[in-house]
């Protein structure tokens, strides 16, 4: 079974990041659906919750620290997805389901080898099961 990915991208880095990625590399795993977000301050956590139980594995992708265009969104997302996944954790969760990355614009193509990078650790769980 092919691993289902729910991606959170900021508009601002993230998604640009996934639109210059499609110039140059456009295919990505079949299991990978974005989700374009204003920024990843303004992400719930119950929404990433809600995603962690319909999805293998989420992606929360974001402004490099001191880039928000919303200042400090992504440090505030940062301090949030810290604490779920220490709850997350405390719950006998797997860890590595959640994956935070910060990335400029400009980065397309480190993103989309994080997203392969994420679809294959996922499809090696799910063969390890």
């Amino acid at each position: 079974m092919k691993p289902r990915i729910i991606g959170f991208l900021c508009e601002w880095c993230a998604a640009r990041a996934l639109e210059n990625l499609a110039f140059c590399h456009p295919e990505l795993p079949v299991g990978f659906q974005p989700f374009r977000i204003n920024c990843t301050g303004s992400l719930e956590l119950e929404v990433v919750i809600k995603a962690l139980t319909e999805a293998d594995g989420v992606l929360v992708a974001g402004c490099p620290p001191g880039e928000c265009h919303f200042r400090e969104g992504n440090l505030r997302a940062g301090l949030r997805l810290k604490a779920l996944k220490r709850v997350l954790s405390a719950l006998g969760e797997d860890l590595r389901r959640l994956r935070i990355i910060w990335l400029s614009s400009g980065e397309g193509e480190r993103l989309g080898e994080e997203i392969h990078k994420f679809y294959r650790e996922l499809s090696l769980e799910d063969r390890g099961s």
